[in-house]
């Protein structure tokens, strides 16, 4: 097993070495020039002096390929194979002076150290331009991320201050209204044609309350109960939940099954994430609904974002899809396509996710194939 993965090592080093670009601009014009050279005669001595020069040529193309490496592989190489020639006769003799012919192979491995630390220096300087520019355009994104939900933050809560005054104005006056109506009640005979009224005025007055509350709960969302937690278990939650009135609709619910890195715990209320999932699950249901089919499936899956770890759940519907002048306000308070709908779903869901550091966000999916809902939450124990 050791001599395995020495084997592996050696092979590790020695591939780029002979990468084919290295074998093309290198390894083959170094062996023509050594054929050249042997096969020149000796009347020729020019011909010997610019063929000895010629090396240069595939030593600086694998240094400039391959670095250090490269270069001095191709050098001592080099140095090897014109030796033979260069002071012995054994095919023929580079007629050149002896001392000179010595410097020459000394300069080949000077030139390719040289030319190799001045490759591995650039490309080094390169990787770390490169490493600053990513770090940099991770910075910018979370922070155009953390910008967006800030935005979003702030217009919800001072929404939210406004509605949790109008709402309690309202519910004040309703339960003396329907105190009163209850003794109005019981004055009425059950057969008087006025109890049927007054049994609608208190109904009326009961969804009246119920409306208040609802904006109280936007308002002033319950504080979050935040424990270690894995995204996978409040999917397969909302799933079962959502499984029945999805199969009424005709609409298949699906959970994919992720095929790399298990995604990382978060720190979140579980009954708050499966009110949020559960919403948006639901208006997915009910997008598709009168078609007769239909899917909704939920995907859990690692991401990096602005350089920080998230866990995401991805919610896709293959209903109709969003207008795109909708996608930006589809998470503002009481903005609603629904007939009788309030339009706080949404915002208590994007309120929720602020409430965990997370970022809800939707999209409509390419070529028309429904709409994407994707929620983001740091990581637990991830800093960046």
């Amino acid at each position: 097993m050791g001599e395995k993965r020495l084997l592996n090592g050696w092979a590790d080093e020695l591939r780029p070495v002979f990468s084919p670009r290295m074998v093309l601009v290198a390894w083959i014009p170094c062996l023509l020039i050594t054929i050249l050279h042997y096969r020149t005669l000796v009347e020729y001595a020019w011909a010997h002096d610019v063929l000895r020069r010629l090396y240069y040529l595939p030593i600086l193309f694998a240094a400039f390929s391959g670095g250090v490496r490269g270069g001095i592989s191709v050098s001592v190489f080099a140095s090897f194979i014109y030796f033979p020639h260069a002071f012995l006769s054994l095919v023929a003799r580079d007629p050149g002076d002896a001392l000179e012919k010595g410097l020459e192979i000394l300069l080949y491995n000077i030139v390719a150290v040289v030319a190799g630390l001045l490759v591995d220096r650039e490309r080094r300087e390169r990787e770390k331009q490169e490493r600053l520019a990513r770090k940099l355009s991770e910075a910018l994104e979370e922070q155009h991320r953390i910008e967006s939900q800030l935005i979003r933050a702030g217009r919800l809560g001072a929404l939210g201050e406004l509605t949790a005054g109008i709402a309690h104005e309202i519910k004040n006056p309703l339960h003396t209204m329907k105190g009163t109506a209850e003794i109005l009640r019981d004055a009425i005979a059950p057969e008087a044609p006025e109890r049927r009224m007054l049994d609608l005025h208190m109904e009326e007055i009961d969804r009246l309350a119920q409306t208040a509350e609802r904006f109280l709960t936007f308002a002033r969302p319950a504080p979050s109960d935040r424990r270690p937690l894995d995204l996978r278990e409040v999917v397969n939650r909302v799933a079962s939940l959502v499984e029945t009135q999805a199969r009424r609709e005709g609409v298949t619910t699906v959970i994919d099954r992720y095929d790399g890195a298990e995604p990382p715990a978060v720190m979140g209320d579980a009954d708050q994430l499966t009110q949020l999932l559960l919403n948006i699950a639901l208006n997915g249901v009910q997008a598709m609904a009168g078609r007769g089919s239909g899917t909704l499936s939920f995907s859990v899956f690692p991401e990096r974002q602005g350089g920080k770890g998230y866990s995401c759940v991805a919610l896709r519907n293959d209903g109709p899809e969003i207008p795109e002048d909708h996608l930006e306000r589809i998470f503002d308070p009481f903005y609603t396509t629904k007939d009788g709908g309030t339009g706080l779903g949404l915002s208590i869901c994007s309120r929720i996710a602020d409430q965990h550091d997370g970022l809800l966000s939707v999209r409509n999916l390419p070529e028309g194939r429904g709409v994407e809902f994707t929620l983001s939450l740091p990581a637990k124990g991830d800093d960046g």
